[in-house]
């Protein structure tokens, strides 16, 4: 009688058990809308949008030359000096629009797109010429091998790329004694190597004895040096000293080749002379300005935490940089009739404040980009 007792109870708890309701399932948290995380020179940066201040803009505009550029922002607003970094990408259209119309299908396509950096041909170059020495006693003249002319101490120019200029300094002085000098250079623009000389006295009057070095040199290191003091002597150091046996005027020239074998040559006027005499040479300094019709292009922007910008319109990519579109959803903000798009992308790139760069390494990000 036990047994069959037994038997009926693990029955019942058998059928018990196939009876019983599973638990629903754990509701999952939605992941960040909007995010940027990646690895800025060795520092690992996540933010979302709706954490730490963070906010999510979008804009678009059209530029001089009929061109949209839509615009996405993922930064913190009201951080209070405690910032952290900040990201802005800004897409070409890939087509200009005189009628006013968007391609925005077009445009964000799953597909690698190409940067709007220095690989990209510049429309000009901006140039910046300044003397060495600049009094108010000074009269300057200078004159271009296009015909401009400028007749201040510092002049300001755009130069077409992949030409070759020369430009030329005439200084006339009053002070202390009357002297009038001019100096050429000759400029072979876009040239990745550039470079600006620097030469001193550094003896007695009596003796001619000069330093010889170069500023703002430009190009892929190591560099090759051949001097010609234009007095029959040479030298291949970077910064060579050197003795002019007899008083004289002397053009000094110097050749510069890179590691890419990239060449550049330039020139100063070696006034081993006693006495105080008009000084023409000077320095140029040229800035590429990047072509705003680049269609299908992609810029990048990083602000760091102490609020200084990084671009990549200055940088040769690496091979290993690139920008890919991964996906493209319609997106409709609530407390906005403005249309968007969500867009996930990765990218690698290297941007440059004028004095440093940061490499991003492995950059993912879902952003806005508004249309209409």
């Amino acid at each position: 009688m036990k047994t069959h007792v037994l038997v009926l109870i693990l029955i019942g708890l058998f059928f018990n058990s196939c009876n019983k309701k599973s638990l629903p399932p754990k509701e999952e948290e939605p992941g960040p809308v909007f995010y940027f995380k990646c690895d800025i020179a060795g520092f690992p940066v996540d933010m979302e949008a709706g954490v730490n201040a963070y906010y999510m803009r979008s804009s678009y505009y059209k530029d001089s030359n009929d061109v949209y550029v839509f615009k996405g922002e993922l930064k913190q607003k009201d951080c209070s000096g405690n910032c952290g970094f900040g990201l802005t990408v800004m897409l070409n259209d890939y087509k200009a629009s005189p009628n006013g119309v968007m391609n925005i299908d077009s445009t964000l396509m799953f597909t690698s797109y190409q940067y709007n950096d220095a690989a990209l041909e510049p429309l000009y170059y901006t140039g910046n010429f300044a003397p060495h020495q600049s009094t108010q006693q000074a009269a300057y003249n200078w004159l271009f091998s296009d015909g401009g002319s400028w007749n201040s101490a510092n002049c300001n120019k755009t130069f077409k790329a992949n030409t070759t200029y020369s430009a030329s300094l005439g200084v006339s002085v009053t002070s202390p004694t009357a002297s009038s000098m001019s100096h050429t250079n000759v400029y072979r623009i876009g040239n990745p190597v550039q470079t600006n000389l620097n030469v001193y006295r550094i003896s007695p009057f009596s003796i001619f004895n000069y330093k010889f070095s170069t500023t703002n040199i430009t190009g892929q290191a190591p560099f090759s040096y051949l001097w010609d003091f234009g007095d029959g002597y040479n030298s291949i150091e970077p910064s060579p000293t050197h003795e002019y046996i007899s008083p004289n005027l002397y053009i000094a020239k110097l050749t510069v080749v890179d590691a890419n074998n990239d060449t550049c040559e330039s020139y100063y006027k070696v006034p081993a002379i006693n006495g105080p005499i008009a000084d023409p040479n000077f320095n140029a300094n040229f800035t590429p300005v990047l072509n705003p019709k680049s269609l299908s292009t992609v810029s990048i922007l990083i602000n760091d935490p102490k609020g200084n910008v990084y671009t990549l319109g200055q940088v040769n990519q690496s091979k290993n940089s690139h920008f890919e579109i991964v996906s493209v959803e319609n997106y409709q903000a609530t407390d906005s009739n403005q249309a968007f798009k969500k867009i996930k992308i990765k990218f690698n790139c290297t941007v440059y404040n004028g004095a440093n760069l940061l490499e991003i390494k492995d950059g993912e990000a879902v952003i806005a980009i508004a249309y209409k």
